[in-house]
């Protein structure tokens, strides 16, 4: 409910209206490229994170659950992130649950945390602010199924099975 001043398009009177915003419109640009007949649920939240003065977590999201082998998946032994596996079977198949789970940095701006805040705008002039706009679509991306798991360190999957994105990498 914190009273906000408009910026760069976005029009939210309160603080949580522009984030709520920022979210809706990251949600367009992904649904404008990756269309699904499915809805996507995504359960976002701004809590505090990992920070300090100079560095921190912005934020992180990733799938509810994963599925393999199911009607439509087009590569079997493969895990599919929950959106993507909705929409290849054209089902929503975790029915009670949401797709994404996201939460994004509260802290930043404090005087602990990055010291500069968010630019909730969507034009790009964020000047020394952090932009949420393209943190928001990155994390996104990464529970719509852009997403490894690979180990970086040794090559070895961290799951029984690759991901379609490992079959890919």
């Amino acid at each position: 409910p914190t009273a906000a001043t408009p910026v760069g398009g976005n029009n939210g009177a309160t603080l949580g209206q522009q984030r709520l915003n920022v979210f809706q419109q990251a949600a367009n640009i992904w649904g404008a490229a990756l269309p699904s007949n499915i809805e996507i649920k995504v359960n976002a939240q701004f809590n505090p994170l990992t920070c300090t003065a100079t560095s921190g977590v912005l934020g992180s999201a990733g799938p509810t659950t994963v599925y393999a082998d199911f009607a439509g998946a087009p590569l079997t032994g493969h895990w599919y992130h929950v959106a993507l596996a909705n929409k290849l079977a054209n089902t929503d198949l975790n029915t009670t649950s949401y797709e994404i789970n996201a939460t994004f940095n509260s802290a930043v701006g404090g005087a602990t945390c990055l010291t500069v805040g968010w630019y909730l705008g969507f034009d790009g002039n964020e000047g020394s602010q952090i932009e949420l706009l393209p943190v928001v679509l990155h994390e996104l991306g990464h529970g719509l199924g852009f997403s490894t798991t690979t180990n970086g360190q040794t090559g070895a999957w961290n799951t029984t099975r690759p991901s379609i994105f490992d079959h890919y990498l």
